[in-house]
């Protein structure tokens, strides 16, 4: 008898059960997440790489809590995109991507990456190099590329979609790898750098700085104490001064593209520099993380070869470093070779002259799991080929060379 009363009571409880309206565990006043997507490494960074500008920006995320939560999708901060799911193209470029989720009490989380839009290959286009373009207003600007005798106007924006023009400049010389044009007078800023064809197309390429005072943009990140200092960028004519802590020099020679100087003999360590025009403002060094007016450089054991920032491709030509400024590298010292991996489809270095007959190093492949420097030893067939006249080409594919030292 009581186990009939029990599968009685049972029965009611289900009925009971399916009448009632399902409870919602969600609340506006809950912290948002961004369930999915999220990669292996947790890190909920996002790369998206897209083969051309007709090749949408396809995803979704999933969020809780979902019935009070907002998506929204920035390229660069600029808002391109509100819902779940988006399926948009972009000019060819590269954009730091943000994904942020906001509920209605106003909490949010975000989740931070990047979108890279290749060009057509017979696109106009300019590959900035890994310290960005720069220029100063006013000025005369040469840009390097690829189809530049298609562009008729040069155009800089605000905005990724060229709908806020701040500048529509027609070029004074082009060639396909080569342009010229005239920048007006404008304010400091960073712009999206747009392409207008005589059909009328717009084409996307790198953000570009400009500037309106003296800025550094090489070369001020190391020195040999001591020995000839050579600091390259934009409108330095006019400095008069380098500040290197405490001891400033004003013995030098100052050109519209480089400041040349002896270093002064430092100790071992982190020492402060600075630079100074004529009247009284101070250059701009152009960092990573930006402009700023004054530096640390780390003085080291490491000798500087050559700084700069190339990415290589197999090219002997573009990043070669002639036996002259290797001739005092003894047998037995070691080379370090500094550099960025920025996204590519294979990491490869080899160090070889300009006919490829020899090499200073044999190909080194997946770079980008090697350690950062990547040193190797300076040995007697190396000493062979500096006696011999032949330069130090680096080659490879996927990298961006920043330094080359040796200790």
């Amino acid at each position: 008898m009581k186990k009939i009363l029990f599968i009685a009571a049972l029965a009611l409880c289900f009925v009971a059960c399916e009448n009632e309206t399902p409870f919602d565990t969600q609340d506006p006043n809950d912290a948002p997440l961004i369930l999915k997507p999220y990669n292996e490494s947790g890190t909920g960074s996002f790369t998206y790489q897209l083969a051309n500008p007709d090749t949408p920006l396809h995803d979704s995320v999933t969020v809780t809590p979902s019935a009070y939560t907002t998506v929204n999708w920035y390229l660069d901060k600029q808002l391109v995109f509100t819902g779940t799911k988006i399926n948009m193209t972009f000019p060819a470029g590269k954009y730091a991507l943000t994904i942020e989720a906001v509920t209605t009490a106003g909490k949010r989380t975000e989740r931070t990456g990047s979108v890279t839009v290749n060009p057509y290959a017979t696109d106009p286009y300019v590959a900035a190099p890994s310290g960005g373009l720069h220029a100063v207003a006013n000025s005369a600007l040469t840009l390097s590329g690829q189809n530049l005798a298609k562009v008729a106007k040069v155009l800089l924006t605000s905005d990724i979609f060229a709908e806020n023009e701040i500048a529509s400049i027609e070029p004074t010389e082009k060639s396909d790898g080569q342009l010229t044009c005239l920048l007006p007078q404008m304010e400091d800023g960073t712009f999206y750098l747009r392409f207008l064809d005589e059909e009328g197309n717009i084409y996307g390429s790198e953000q570009i700085s400009i500037h309106n005072g003296a800025a550094a943009l090489a070369g001020f990140n190391s020195f040999d104490p001591g020995k000839t200092w050579v600091i390259t960028g934009l409108s330095l004519q006019d400095v008069v001064s380098v500040t290197v802590d405490e001891t400033i020099i004003t013995e030098l020679v100052a050109t519209e593209s480089s400041v040349t100087l002896t270093a002064p003999e430092v100790e071992l360590g982190d020492h402060t520099v600075s630079m100074q025009n004529a009247d009284g403002s101070a250059v701009l060094f152009i960092t990573a993380n930006g402009a700023v007016t004054q530096i640390t450089v780390t003085i080291s054991e490491e000798k500087t070869l050559w700084e700069g920032a190339v990415t290589i491709d197999w090219n002997a030509d573009l990043l070669r470093v002639e036996p002259s400024k290797m001739a005092d590298i003894p047998v037995g010292a070691n080379i370090y070779v500094y550099f960025d991996v920025p996204s590519a489809e294979y990491y490869s270095m080899r160090i070889t002259i300009p006919d490829w007959g020899d090499d200073y190093l044999a190909q080194v492949d997946e770079m980008h799991k090697q350690p950062n420097p990547y040193s190797f030893e300076f040995d007697a067939h190396c000493k062979s080929l500096v006696e011999a006249n032949q330069p130090f080409c680096v080659v490879g594919f996927g990298i961006t060379v920043k330094k080359i030292t040796y200790k």
